[in-house]
């Protein structure tokens, strides 16, 4: 089956799952998505559902930091959903979808943890910081 055919196969009962609830953290190292997190200087994209109390977390600890997020609301936004599954099909085949999914440069969260969003915003700032000495 191609990436394409299973995202739709799946879409449908994700979509379900994902606007029953939310989860808690459980992250994950992988490398992003090519170009997943363009348009803001810590490459942070997140995906939330309304009324996901994790993701209204994570949209808080972000906003206090004054740290720019593009955020994808997949309960709202048929393509965030697919975008998001894409995600979960091709980096963690055996993990069940959940929200907050949160992309940080070169690092996929799933659900929200301070310390491994600092950690990660830490690590892209150390990155871009080496980067321009360079």
């Amino acid at each position: 089956m191609t990436l394409r055919i299973i995202v739709a196969l799946l879409t449908a009962a994700l979509a379900v799952a994902l606007l029953a609830g939310c989860t808690p953290a459980r992250p994950v190292v992988p490398p992003a998505p090519a170009g997943a997190a363009a348009g803001n200087r810590h490459g942070v994209v997140v995906y939330v559902r309304t009324g996901c109390s994790f993701c209204l977390e994570a949209r808080e600890f972000f906003a206090a930091r004054g740290v720019p997020v593009r955020e994808r609301n997949v309960a709202a936004d048929r393509s965030a959903l697919v975008e998001m599954l894409d995600i979960h099909v091709r980096r963690f085949p055996d993990e069940e979808p959940l929200v907050p999914l949160i992309v940080i440069g070169d690092r996929v969260l799933r659900g929200f943890d301070r310390q491994e969003v600092e950690a990660a915003l830490a690590e892209v700032e150390r990155t871009s910081i080496a980067g321009s000495k360079q």
